[in-house]
C-alpha cells in the first residue's frame, strides 16, 4: 500500500493526513472510479463544461500505430471511432459495477464519509454524466436514472442494511417519492402510509390474470426489506406494517359480494401463508449470516453470538403489538372456529391441560368458556409456530387469551372428528359432517 502511494500519489491528492492502508485503499479505488468518468467525460467533449474544464489524472494521450498499415484512413478513422464508442460506453458500465458491488460500494461509502469535498466534486461530474452522456443512452447494461440513484443517500441506506435486495425492488420503492419525504413526518397510525407499497402488491397479487415469474413470497421479502431500509423504521414496525395491511386485505373481503368468485380464501392465504412465508425468508436469511458469522468467530465468542437476532424479536413485538388493533382481528365467519380452537388451545396450554392432537379440535363450542373467543392474531402466531418462527411462550403473552374461564380437566369420552374416526369410531352421519366441516390435523393426514 504504501508503494501504490508513493506512485499515485494519492496521500497529497486527497489530503491523507496518515498513510494508513485502509486509507489508501479507499483512495485508490476512489481514484480509479473518479478515472473511468473523467475519461467517459473526455470522451466525449463534456470535460470542458466542468468548472475546472481538465482532469486532475488524465495525461496527453499518445497515438498508437496498431492498425494494418494497408489499410485506408477512412476505414481505419471508421473503426478508431467505433472502438471509441464502445469503451467510453464499457467504461460507464464498469463505473456502475464499482456502485452496485457490494464490497466496492462499501469502500466508495467510506470515501463519501472521509473525503466530502472530493466527493461533491465527483458527484457534480457524475451528474453532468448522466445528464449529457450519449454513451450512457446507449447503454443496455445501465440508465442515468440508475447511476445517480447508486449514489444517493436512499442507494447508502439500502447497501448498508439490505445487502440482498435486488436493484429492481429498491428502485421500485426509491421512485415513490412521496413515501420517503413523508417518512420523516409520519407518526402514529399515519404511518401505514408507508407500508402503502405492500397495499398496491397484494392487491395485484390477487389479479389471476398475472402470473409472475418470482413467486409472491419472494417478491414481498425482497418489498418489505427494501421498505424497511428507506424508511429507517425498525424491524419491530416493518412487520407490524406487513400483518396491518395483511389484515386489512381480509377485512375488505369479509363480506364482499363482488364478483362471481369470492376472494375471502385467497385473501386469508395472503395473510396466513404468504406474508409468513415472507417473514420466515428475512428471519432466515439474517439467521443464516448469523450462523455463518457464528463459525468464524473465536469460540469465546461464540457464546455472545447465540442470542436472537433483531428480525426475530421484531417479530414478537409486532405481534404482541398487533393485539391493540381489535378492529382488524375480528375474525371473518368462515374461520371463527378456527380462531375459536386456536384461543382455546392456548388456554388448555396454560391450564395445563395435557391431550392427545385431536383434543382441540373436537372441542364442541358448550365445551368452550365465554371468554375463549379466538381472532385473527391467534390464527397469525398459530400460523408462525408452524413455521417454528415462534414456540408457545407466545401462549403466556398479557392479554393473549383470558385464563379465568375454566376448561374441561378431560378430554371427552366421545372425541367427534378424525382423531375419533382413527380411534375406530363407526362413520355415523354427524361424524360424517364434522369430517366435511374441520380440516384433518397434520398428524391425522398422516395416519391416513
Amino acid at each position: 500500500m504504501k508503494s501504490t502511494d508513493d506512485v499515485l500519489q494519492l496521500s497529497n491528492i486527497f489530503g491523507l493526513q496518515v498513510c494508513e492502508p485502509g486509507l489508501v485503499l479507499v483512495g485508490f479505488v476512489f481514484s480509479v472510479v473518479w478515472q473511468l468518468l473523467d475519461a467517459s467525460l473526455d470522451d466525449e467533449g463534456l470535460l470542458e463544461l466542468t468548472p475546472e474544464k481538465k482532469s486532475m489524472w488524465l495525461s496527453v494521450s499518445q497515438d498508437m500505430e496498431i492498425d494494418n498499415p494497408n489499410s485506408s484512413g477512412e476505414k481505419r478513422t471508421e473503426q478508431h471511432e467505433r472502438l471509441c464508442k464502445v469503451n467510453t460506453t464499457m467504461a460507464i458500465e464498469i463505473i456502475g459495477e464499482f456502485l452496485q458491488d457490494k464490497l466496492t460500494s462499501r469502500i466508495l461509502y467510506l470515501a463519501r464519509r472521509n473525503m466530502p469535498p472530493h466527493w461533491g466534486v465527483f458527484i457534480q461530474r457524475l451528474r453532468l454524466l448522466a445528464a449529457k452522456s450519449g454513451a450512457l443512452r446507449n447503454s443496455k447494461q445501465i440508465t442515468s436514472e440508475v447511476l445517480l440513484q447508486l449514489t444517493s443517500d436512499t442507494r447508502r441506506v439500502l447497501s448498508i442494511k439490505c445487502k440482498t435486495i435486488s436493484q429492481q425492488e429498491c428502485h421500485a420503492v426509491i421512485n415513490s417519492g412521496s413515501l420517503m419525504s413523508s417518512s420523516r413526518e409520519c407518526h402514529g397510525a399515519t404511518r401505514s402510509a408507508l407500508w402503502l407499497p405492500i397495499d398496491l402488491f397484494l392487491e395485484d397479487a390477487m389479479d389471476g390474470s398475472q402470473v409472475a415469474a418470482t413467486g409472491a413470497a419472494d417478491v414481498l421479502t425482497g418489498l418489505v426489506k427494501a421498505l424497511q431500509a428507506v424508511n429507517s423504521t425498525t424491524w419491530c414496525d416493518a412487520f407490524l406494517g406487513l400483518w396491518i395491511t395483511a389484515l386489512r386485505l381480509v377485512q375488505r373481503e369479509r363480506d364482499s359480494s363482488e364478483g362471481p368468485v369470492p376472494r375471502l380464501d385467497t385473501c386469508l392465504c395472503m395473510l396466513l401463508s404468504i406474508t409468513t412465508l415472507a417473514v420466515a425468508n428475512i428471519i432466515e436469511e439474517e439467521e443464516g449470516e448469523f450462523l455463518d458469522d457464528n463459525e468464524s468467530s473465536p469460540t469465546n465468542q461464540r457464546k455472545e453470538l447465540r442470542a436472537p437476532r433483531k428480525c426475530r424479536k421484531g417479530l414478537v413485538s409486532s405481534l404482541q403489538m398487533l393485539g391493540d388493533y381489535d378492529a382488524l382481528l375480528a375474525p371473518p365467519q368462515a374461520v371463527r372456529s378456527v380462531a375459536n380452537q386456536a384461543a382455546a388451545k392456548a388456554i388448555m396450554l396454560i391450564s395445563g391441560l395435557t391431550v392427545g392432537n385431536g383434543y382441540s379440535e373436537s372441542i364442541s363450542m358448550n365445551d368452550m368458556p365465554l371468554n375463549c373467543s379466538g381472532n385473527m392474531r391467534h390464527l397469525i402466531v398459530e400460523a408462525c409456530i408452524a413455521r417454528n418462527l415462534l414456540d408457545t411462550s407466545a401462549y403466556l403473552w398479557p392479554g393473549y387469551v383470558n385464563t379465568r374461564g375454566n376448561m374441561p380437566r378431560s378430554p371427552p369420552s366421545q372425541m367427534p372428528g378424525w382423531s375419533s374416526l382413527m380411534k375406530g369410531s363407526p362413520l355415523t352421519p354427524s361424524l360424517t359432517s364434522t369430517l366435511v366441516a374441520t380440516p384433518a390435523s397434520s398428524r391425522d393426514r398422516e395416519n391416513i
